[in-house]
């Protein structure tokens, strides 16, 4: 027999109340609270065996004081910017790298960014003409289609095009100082009434690098150029000792020499050591620069780990 809810005697409708609110309050909680706090749970332990997993496929030793004596390994390898290793190497390296025309830019700029945001193609015309006369008063005649520049090049960025300039011409004028003489090509005539031979000097594309494939700015941009001389062998070996003598920088990347046996390339001295004389050079050196104004070289996110030293 069934009574219905308004005859129930008063206590034990509270009951009903009350077990009804213990419900939903139970359900909320579990809501609000315990069903979050389970799924991180689960995460966590996901992540947990991930992890767990990872460390067992790795080189990587599990033992924590075998871990700190690597740590502590990599650390004085890697130093720091103010002391002996590494990092300071990298930014030692860095600075020497794009110094090359620091001070011809914070002479005529100011400073780097104003150098960047500043150049204009008006000033990359007057230095090409200038670097153009001054070449050709030494017999040294440029071709827009050998050299890969001339005063109508534009180009976005503007302080790559004088960069380029400058580069090209402190390397010929580097190479006549030790009495290298450049090479033309004798099927390509240039000036105003194709009189002369091109001079085998080009400008290449510029390189730039990233650590990341997603970096928007390069940290280090490079700009080859690739000269063909004529020269002994001790004046060509004078010639790369100052590519890298303070204050210049321009490591040299590529090198091609050939030399004419016919023609006494190829002699021997009173020693009966070998002495090259008539050498046809080709090579490709480059300036650097750091499009950023701090220069600091921060580390990839992408990189892989590194090798274990032995007995890790």
């Amino acid at each position: 027999m069934t009574y219905p809810y308004k005859n129930w005697p008063a206590p034990c409708r509270n009951v009903l109340m009350l077990c009804i609110a213990a419900c939903i309050a139970a359900v909320l909680v579990f809501l609000l609270l315990l069903q979050p706090k389970w799924r991180e749970l689960r995460e966590a332990k996901a992540d947990y065996a991930a992890n767990e997993k990872k460390l067992k496929d790795s080189p990587w030793p599990r033992d924590p004081e075998r871990l700190q004596t690597l740590l502590s390994t990599y650390q004085r390898s890697l130093g720091s910017a103010r002391q002996a290793g590494l990092k300071k190497l990298a930014e030692d390296s860095l600075k020497r790298a794009g110094s090359q025309f620091e001070d011809k830019i914070n002479f005529e700029y100011g400073d780097a960014a104003l150098f960047i945001s500043k150049a204009s193609q008006i000033e990359y015309k007057d230095q090409y003409d200038r670097m153009y006369s001054s070449l050709q008063n030494k017999r040294i005649y440029l071709d827009q289609y050998v050299f890969g520049m001339d005063e109508t090049t534009v180009e976005p960025e503007k302080y790559k095009m004088l960069l380029k300039i400058w580069t090209a011409d402190k390397l010929v004028n580097l190479a006549l100082q030790h009495k290298l003489r450049i090479c033309v090509d004798n099927s390509i005539r240039t000036g105003p009434h194709n009189q002369f031979y091109a001079a085998k000097i080009s400008v290449l594309p510029e390189k730039a690098y990233v650590l990341d494939e997603d970096d928007k700015q390069p940290y280090l941009l490079e700009f080859p150029v690739r000269i063909t001389v004529r020269c002994s062998l001790n004046d060509f070996l004078q010639f790369c000792a100052a590519l890298q003598s303070e204050p210049d920088f321009f490591p040299m990347q590529q090198i091609e020499i050939l030399t004419d046996v016919s023609r006494g390339g190829v002699l021997v001295d009173e020693d009966n050591n070998l002495v090259l004389n008539q050498l046809e050079i080709t090579f490709v050196c480059s300036s650097f620069y750091q499009p950023s104004a701090t220069g600091t070289l921060k580390p990839s996110q992408k990189s892989s780990l590194p090798t274990l030293p032995r007995g890790a």
